[in-house]
């Protein structure tokens, strides 16, 4: 999702700083960031390295400015930009074209990899960067289906093609990227410090966009619900402010209606708490002891996911439905954090995991 706010109009002064670097022997795209940065605010600096993205004449900085312009969420603007290296001589940055087209298709469409032998069959180019890409788009195809696996059988090789990677602000973006499925895989995985670490890191990161640093904010609250309120409802906060800072109104919306009430009933603070989200209101509801309304809430959706039929297990007080939710997080989504939440109301009515391991060995 884009930032909604296009931002100032760069004045012609400003863009014709930028037209001036551009040429045979221009500065790499992150000479020219690093030189934006420091004239400029952080919204100024995107469209103007934006400007430099479509101006550029050097092969590099056209494939370059593809992945700044992805790490930004500047969508439309990868489109055209992937136009323009589908027709280059250079059949490297021809093959990266074909790539972050994929990349928009899965975003914006949910599109999938069918046959993963003919995909990756179109790249032959000797290219560590390319290379690295490739691993990422392996490791996403995998991870929309909820296989996790490549995550750890991929990670030493991936890490050896970083190193050979050159390019500075590709190296950057790639690390930022790595960060990213490392903090999501490990959170999947229960691991919720080590999660916590890749998530701060992600943030500390100067090149991080806004839009990316709200949603990973968001994201590291939700880490700390079962362990620490207190900080949970401090980055819940941080991410809040980002959103209304950079009038992020989507994220914004997900951290009000969504990312709130739920780590208030998963800690049981529901006093003052409302959304707009049917689910989460009957997740509420079902804390409040409000069972009736809970249950009248989840009615009216069509088809529940495993968190909603956790939350009709609460309103119902039923072991088989608080069962049937923990096990399709683990089958489904293999979520073992979130997983945690029937797992807990289970416990609470005598229901031992160990014990059930042991009785279906027998």
């Amino acid at each position: 999702m884009r930032n909604e706010e296009t931002g100032p109009i760069c004045s012609s002064e400003q863009l014709e700083s930028v037209r001036q670097l551009v040429g045979p022997n221009e500065p790499a795209l992150f000479t020219v960031l690093q030189q934006l940065t420091k004239e400029y605010d952080e919204i100024t600096t995107i469209h103007l390295t934006k400007e430099f993205c479509f101006l550029c004449q050097t092969d590099e900085n056209k494939r370059v400015g593809m992945e700044y312009l992805y790490m930004n969420g500047l969508l439309d603007e990868v489109q055209e930009l992937v136009k323009v290296n589908e027709e280059s001589d250079n059949r490297v940055n021809r093959e990266w074209a074909y790539l972050y087209q994929f990349f928009l298709d899965r975003k914006l469409r949910n599109a999938e990899i069918s046959d993963s032998e003919a995909f990756f069959s179109k790249f032959s180019s000797a290219d560590p960067e390319l290379d690295c890409l490739i691993i990422f788009t392996k490791i996403y195809a995998r991870c929309d289906k909820f296989d996790f696996s490549l995550v750890e059988t991929c990670r030493e090789e991936l890490t050896e093609k970083l190193l050979k990677i050159e390019n500075t602000l590709l190296r950057i973006y790639f690390q930022l990227r790595e960060n990213e499925i490392m903090f999501l895989f490990h959170w999947k995985q229960n691991d919720a410090e080590i999660s916590q670490t890749y998530a701060k890191n992600l943030i500390e990161n100067t090149l991080i966009n806004y839009e990316k640093k709200c949603y990973v904010v968001a994201n590291l609250a939700e880490t700390y619900v079962y362990d620490d309120f207190e900080k949970a409802k401090a980055y819940v906060e941080e991410a809040r402010a980002l959103a209304i800072k950079y009038n992020l109104s989507y994220f914004l919306g997900v951290i009000n209606d969504r990312i709130v009430p739920f780590i208030h009933a998963v800690n049981q603070d529901c006093e003052g708490i409302e959304t707009n989200d049917v689910a989460e209101a009957a997740h509420l509801a079902a804390v409040r002891g409000e069972d009736e309304e809970a249950i009248s809430l989840l009615n009216t959706l069509d088809e529940l996911t495993p968190f909603q039929e956790y939350y009709l297990g609460l309103a119902k007080d039923d072991v088989d439905i608080l069962y049937n939710s923990y096990n399709r997080l683990i089958d489904e989504t293999k979520d073992y954090f979130f997983a945690r939440l029937p797992y807990r109301e289970l416990k609470k009515r005598g229901w031992n995991i160990y014990e059930e391991k042991i009785a279906s060995v027998h």
